[in-house]
Formats: C-alpha cells, sequence, structure tokens
C-alpha cells in the first residue's frame, strides 16, 4: 500500500508539471553546457599558451624549423569545432613568438582520407595516420617535422599530449610533453603577443584585482614652469609642487575618472603656496584599461592657487622692476591668489605610476605681460608643466 501510494504521488507530480517548467528545465541545461564548454575552450587554449611559452623558453630546434601540424585531436563530445579554434590559436602563437624556432606549414594530404589496398584487405585512413602519406606530404612542403597535438579528459583534468616526430616511415619522436590543468582551477588569460608563465600570469591576475577598486589616492610630484613676459627682465621662478588628493573611476573599466587634489609648494627667498584643483579624465588607449600595456588619459581641469613672496612679483599687473624686489620684506610681500584651467595627458601604468604633462592658463594675467606665452590656441597657456603621479 505504502508503494503505491508513493508511485501515485510521483506520477501526481509528473502529471503536474507545465511545458513552462520543462523549457525552464532546458534553458538551464543549456546554459550550464555553454558554460562548461567556455571554460574547457579556455583551458585547451591556456595549454597551448603553456606549450608555446615552453619554446620560447627551450626552443625544441637550434634553427627556425618548418613543422607540419597534423591535426589537433579533442574528445568527440567536445566537437570539431573546438579542433578548428585550437588550430587557429596555435598558428596565432607560433606567428607572434618567433623565439620558439617553429614554423608552421600547410600540407593537404595531412588531412586527406587515404585509401590505400594490399594482399590483405583495405585500409581507409586520414593522411596523419599513414606514415608513407605523412612522409611524402611533409617532403613536397619542405618540412621535416610533424606535430601531433592530443587533448584528452582525465577525471577532472584536462591533458595536452603533444610530440614532434621525424616525417619519415619510422616517425621517430624528437621532443614530447605532457601539460595538464585542473578543472577546479581559473583559466589564465594570457596575451600571445607577450607570452609569460603560468605563476607570472596569476601574478599579475591578481595584481589586477588588487588594482579594480573605484577609488584610488594618487601622489603627485611635479614642476610648473612660467613663460618670461616680453616686457620682463626677469625669469619666472618655477614652482615645485607636492600634492595628494583622490580619484574616482565612474566603472571598472576605469574609461573616465575624476579627481580633487590640493598641493604645497615653498622655495625659499621666493614664494609659499597652496592650490586646490580637480580634473576630468578620459581613456584615449582603449575601451578600458589595459592588463598589460600602459593607458593613455586625456585631461582637463580647474584649480585656484594662492601664494606669497617674491616668486608672485610677476603675477601683478604692473612690471616689476629692482625696487619691488630689493623692497621686498615678509612683512609687505606681495600676494596672489589665481585661478588656472588645463589640459593634458597623462601616461599611467597599472593605475599606479603615472607621467603626467600640461599646460595652463591664468585668465587673471591675460591682461599683462609679465607672463609669456607657450602655445596660443585661441587660449593663451602660460604654463607648462610635468608631474610623477604614484597612485595607492
Amino acid at each position: 500500500m505504502r508503494h503505491a501510494l508513493a508511485s501515485l504521488a510521483l506520477a501526481t507530480a509528473a502529471l503536474a508539471a507545465t511545458p513552462a517548467d520543462v523549457d525552464l528545465k532546458e534553458r538551464q541545461l543549456e546554459l550550464l553546457r555553454a558554460e562548461v564548454a567556455s571554460e574547457v575552450q579556455l583551458q585547451a587554449a591556456g595549454l597551448l599558451d603553456e606549450l608555446v611559452y615552453g619554446w620560447t623558453q627551450e626552443p625544441p630546434f637550434s634553427a627556425d624549423t618548418p613543422v607540419v601540424l597534423t591535426g589537433v585531436t579533442v574528445p568527440v563530445s567536445l566537437g570539431t569545432g573546438l579542433e578548428a579554434y585550437l588550430e587557429n590559436h596555435l598558428a596565432s602563437l607560433v606567428t607572434k613568438n618567433p623565439k620558439s624556432r617553429v614554423q608552421l606549414v600547410h600540407c593537404p594530404a595531412c588531412s586527406a582520407w587515404v585509401v590505400r589496398s594490399g594482399p590483405t584487405g583495405t585500409v581507409v585512413t586520414r593522411g596523419f595516420d599513414d606514415p608513407q602519406t605523412l612522409a611524402q606530404g611533409g617532403l613536397s612542403t619542405g618540412g621535416r617535422h610533424a606535430l601531433f597535438l592530443e587533448f584528452e579528459a582525465e577525471g577532472a583534468s584536462l591533458v595536452l599530449r603533444a610530440r614532434l616526430t621525424t616525417l619519415d616511415a619510422s616517425l621517430r619522436i624528437v621532443w614530447a610533453r605532457t601539460l595538464t590543468t585542473s578543472t577546479a582551477t581559473p583559466s589564465l588569460l594570457r596575451s600571445g603577443e607577450r607570452l609569460v608563465s603560468a605563476q607570472e600570469a596569476r601574478r599579475e591576475y591578481l595584481e589586477a584585482l588588487g588594482g579594480r577598486g573605484l577609488f584610488l589616492v594618487p601622489v603627485r610630484f611635479g614642476v610648473r614652469a612660467y613663460a618670461t613676459g616680453t616686457t620682463s627682465s626677469f625669469a619666472n621662478t618655477p614652482f615645485f609642487w607636492l600634492s595628494a588628493g583622490l580619484e574616482a573611476a565612474f566603472s571598472q573599466a576605469r574609461a573616465w575618472t575624476a579627481s580633487v587634489n590640493a598641493g604645497f609648494s615653498w622655495l625659499p627667498q621666493s614664494h609659499v603656496a597652496v592650490m586646490a584643483q580637480g580634473r576630468v579624465a578620459r581613456l584615449l588607449s582603449g575601451r578600458s584599461t589595459s592588463l598589460t600595456w600602459p593607458d593613455l588619459y586625456g585631461f582637463i581641469g580647474a584649480g585656484v592657487l594662492f601664494g606669497q613672496g617674491r616668486g608672485l612679483l610677476p603675477f601683478r599687473n604692473r612690471v616689476p622692476t629692482i625696487d619691488d624686489v630689493v623692497s621686498t620684506t615678509t612683512s609687505n610681500e606681495p600676494r596672489a591668489t589665481l585661478g588656472l584651467l588645463s589640459v593634458g595627458l597623462e601616461l599611467r601604468v597599472k593605475n599606479r605610476v603615472g607621467l603626467v604633462v600640461f599646460l595652463e592658463t591664468l585668465p587673471a594675467v591675460e591682461i599683462t605681460d609679465n607672463i609669456g606665452t607657450y602655445v596660443d590656441l585661441l587660449v593663451r597657456f602660460q604654463s607648462f608643466g610635468v608631474e610623477v603621479s604614484f597612485c595607492f
């Protein structure tokens, strides 16, 4: 009786399942299959990255050598699309890394079907499984070696068995490696132009994750130089600055950033000055920050500067004289409050170190010739600056 009731309950649940529930489960299975296939593809590409990286460190040949790729073998369940992708990925890696000493050459006979009849029967096989056909195909393309790549799934690991053989009837193995990865380990994404070891790629990955925050604290060391005016007989004193602030990104891509900072400048017998400034920057070298290459930003900014001392004499509306310089004392040092607008470029490496160059215009001194002009683009840029920034 109890078994009958249990069977009746299961049957009722099966009948209660609606077509919408069945479609939902099928879609979930499709998403799961796509996720697994994507991870397997990334792991297979990572094994090829490791293979070619090993060749760049220890080339299998002493000189550039033509090699025939006999094909890529993958488990049947992964499909032929993965084979084509891995063949193209390998060709791209070898082309971008000539230090591997391996030059892939095309062999049409190697991938063709071959029918061979003899006293013992007829054999139908692929060209790369027949030593005589493989040798003849390799000789016609100029290659003397063949590369065999076999991917296999062993438990929770994906295994790559690679071997280089001679293109003759003996198929003598001259180089062989077995590389493996675990499905529990996240795939490593490496650039084909700059292959690195798995350890270094993992370190760069962790550093990138550590630098993905939306907020940075930049500390900048810089200098501002002011052009000498046409009516001034004195060279304007450069201002050396130490500043710090806060930078915020609008997204993880860091395509747009905004920052505010406060600076301090002091030069004995010349000036003491403070400054507050804000900047808005746009990434020019791509759509998101790069993990391997420097990033170039363009920015505009605005700020206000307040200072006092002899170094501020050129910022007054009249031309300074020798008497002005001699008569300046602590009690009557000239003071100035200036607004400034800036445009510039910043080259930044991994959001840690940056080099900044910029031009500034001082609207308050437009009517005086004490300060000259570096660039005149409908707006007079009287100041040129360089900064080195460190972000924390």
